[in-house]
């Protein structure tokens, strides 16, 4: 690009040197006329004849704020499921113009047509993204429940809207969620481990917003790096760390988790009280339930059709949780995920070692 007109399709700092705040050489210069035309035709173009609809924007954080507005308006024109997400971290990069601002988390507001990946909820239930060894609400550590309930909500700190916010605990960077539980639950057993899975995608698509996840993490997807570790940044590694092992489905524990999966999204599918777009519907319907044990979060959903009561528990002890009033229908419970009920439960519910449990009832 920069060979058409040089130094205009890239960023240069007070030193006359690429800016580098993607860590990858240079940063484009969206907020340049002339760019902001070319990248704003281009996803119109990629959307009218390719049919594409849906774009992840890497480093959305190096993008401004009207370009990215440009490109939802102009798309949603023509087609308005076409879906828009991407990485709103700030990036220390160096613009050309004064009068701009760059599509970050904290702008969510202004970019009311677009959505973030949600690394507070991810953080939270894995662990430090920067500290490889540092466990999460899934493997027992200790975290503010204050924020994990705004996650639950869909309302971190930084989020506009639910629907801004893109739930997930693994992607296509660093480890994935299995070797990242095996990194941080060293002592776990294997049962306990595959238990940290489960209850880590029941909380993120259960959870108010979008619900996201890795490819193959519904089959306990590892990267073993050939070292005794595991590789966390596969994308010029062989298709020996990259492959999905198919071979491992017909293992009962893989199939389980799969069936799992499949349980949640069905569930969530068919519940249309976990999937609000705003934040006041939110807090209208969802209350949190306290509970004196800090490894256990509880919480409500109120509509006019129905209520959920839904039960996270990080501990590797059986709780006892006393229910409100009435019979609850159980649709997810231990290792089971679906719509069908399981069994019909009033008064208290044993809720098993690291697991989830969701009861239901028409009003």
């Amino acid at each position: 690009f920069n060979q058409i007109v040089p130094g205009y399709f890239s960023r240069v700092n007070t030193e006359g040197v690429w800016s580098n705040g993607s860590i990858c050489g240079n940063d484009t210069a969206s907020e340049r006329n002339m760019v902001h035309k070319y990248i704003v035709d281009s996803v119109c173009y990629w959307a009218d004849e390719y049919h594409i609809d849906g774009f992840r924007f890497d480093l959305v954080g190096l993008i401004d704020i009207k370009t990215i507005n440009a490109i939802t308006t102009e798309v949603h024109k023509k087609h308005p499921n076409v879906i828009f997400y991407g990485e709103g971290w700030d990036m220390p990069t160096e613009l050309t113009k004064t009068d701009c601002e760059l599509t970050i988390q904290p702008n969510s507001p202004k970019v009311p047509e677009f959505s973030f990946f949600n690394d507070t909820i991810r953080d939270l239930l894995r662990g430090d993204i920067q500290k490889d060894t540092s466990p999460g609400y899934i493997a027992g550590a200790p975290v503010s429940k204050e924020v994990l309930n705004a996650c639950f909500m869909g309302m971190p700190a930084w989020a506009a809207n639910p629907y801004q916010c893109i739930n997930y605990v693994s992607c296509h960077d660093n480890h994935t969620l299995f070797d990242r539980i095996a990194l941080t639950a060293q002592n776990a057993s294997a049962e306990e481990r595959i238990r940290m899975n489960r209850l880590a995608a029941a909380f993120s698509i259960l959870s108010q917003g979008v619900p996201f996840f890795h490819a193959g993490e519904e089959m306990l997807r590892t990267k073993p790096d050939g070292k005794g570790g595991f590789d966390e940044n596969s994308y010029r590694s062989p298709d020996e760390v990259n492959a999905f092992r198919w071979e491992n489905l017909s293992k009962p524990e893989y199939q389980k988790t799969i069936e799992y999966y499949r349980g949640l999204i069905e569930f969530r599918k068919t519940h249309t009280s976990l999937r609000h777009k705003y934040r006041k519907d939110v807090l209208n319907c969802v209350e949190t339930i306290p509970f004196r044990n800090s490894q256990v979060v509880i919480y409500r959903i109120s509509s006019d059709e129905e209520e959920i009561f839904l039960i996270f528990n990080a501990s590797k002890d059986t709780v006892s949780i006393e229910l409100p009033l009435g019979n609850w229908e159980l649709n997810i419970h231990d290792d089971i995920a679906g719509t069908k009920a399981l069994s019909t439960e009033n008064e208290t519910l044993s809720v098993t070692p690291i697991s989830a449990s969701v009861l239901t009832r028409t009003k």
